[in-house]
């Protein structure tokens, strides 16, 4: 049987408080799981207290992503699983609530919603984090299109299955990021949406790392071929692949192996992929990659990916214009910044 961490007399776990939501961002503190979750922390003889938070890289014409989480679940090998299963959470108002609403769209970026806060764990490896949400009904998790028309939101199975994490004794923060790019696909046979574990991360806050800038218009405006676009404004998205020095020829829009077209073999998956918006003050235009693990990339503009599938390799243009790449190196906690221009360099 599993440990509810909501039945606290019973249990020595202690629920403070939330859990954390920003973006598409699971918020824990801790060991990193980002390209590998391999640190060698010692867990210490003292308990451990976990933040967790959502955060999210959104999509362009989408009003509202919206899930209804029932629980969280943190896997562990020999021991019981700890369930949480009530949730107090400032920000939406809640007090032992049984499940929670939020939408990603309103935690994009750097901000997060926390929905644990300071649980009381046995400092050691979890195997997994598990999300169960409740759909199957347009009034539980759901999609807000453009029009203002509303999709029901599902998963495949009866979890979203995160990576885990290894908790030392102290607080630990750690974040799920849902790339909302990667991870919601639209199911045009049952018109809904389907939310999946591509491209959801979880990040450990002490370590992360941050990509932000702003993006002239004139990329997406007046250079060749982008100023034949009919709107200017959409299909302009940011690709940040692992590893830097990546050829332009192998720089891929977003697939996963499930793709109905030909992948080339030497495609590269991106591992985020952010979308532009515009600040309502200055009027520029950027992007902002959070919670990242420390290590090199290649970073991409493409102005023409409107339609990127989630699944199928579609073989965009990546970067567009083709100058529009560049190599970038994160530190841990490195607060980074790449502006980009017609020969802008960073």
């Amino acid at each position: 049987m599993p440990v509810a961490a909501s039945n606290f007399a019973a249990t020595k776990f202690r629920l403070l408080t939330g859990l954390l939501l920003a973006g598409a961002t699971l918020l824990l503190q801790g060991c990193g799981c980002g390209f590998d979750c391999n640190n060698g922390n010692n867990p210490g003889s003292g308990p451990a207290f976990l933040s967790l938070g959502f955060s999210d890289e959104a999509l362009e014409e989408l009003k509202q992503v919206v899930i209804e989480v029932d629980a969280i679940t943190l896997t562990r090998s020999g021991a019981e699983d700890v369930v949480v299963e009530t949730f107090t959470i400032e920000d939406l108002g809640l007090t032992d609530a049984e499940s929670f609403q939020v939408d990603l769209l309103q935690y994009r970026g750097l901000n997060q919603l926390l929905v644990i806060d300071s649980l009381e764990l046995d400092p050691t490896t979890y195997g997994a984090i598990k999300l169960t949400l409740l759909d199957g009904d347009v009034n539980l998790s759901y999609v807000q299109e453009s029009d203002d028309s509303l999709k029901q939101l599902n998963i495949s199975g009866t979890t979203l299955d995160l990576p885990g994490m290894r908790l030392s004794s102290g607080d630990e923060a750690y974040t799920v990021v849902f790339s909302l790019a990667q991870a919601l696909q639209y199911q045009q046979s049952s018109d809904n949406y389907l939310l999946a574990n591509d491209g959801i991360r979880v990040q450990d806050n002490a370590t992360a790392a941050s990509l932000s800038g702003r993006v002239d218009s004139d990329l997406f405006d007046t250079q060749s071929p982008c100023d034949a676009k009919e709107d200017p404004e959409l299909g302009n998205r940011i690709y940040l692949y692992e590893g830097s020095g990546l050829s332009t020829d192998r720089s891929s829009d977003v697939f996963t192996t499930a793709s109905t077209t030909e992948i080339p073999d030497d495609a590269v998956m991106p591992f985020s992929v952010a979308t532009l918006l515009e600040d309502a003050l200055t009027g520029n235009w950027q992007y902002v990659f959070g919670f990242l693990p420390a290590g090199d990339y290649t970073l991409a503009f493409s102005c023409d990916t409107a339609d990127d599938d989630p699944v199928n390799y579609d073989g965009y243009v990546i970067p567009l214009p083709t100058d529009q790449s560049y190599d970038i190196s994160l530190d841990e906690g490195e607060k980074e910044t790449c502006d980009l221009d017609t020969g802008a360099a960073c």
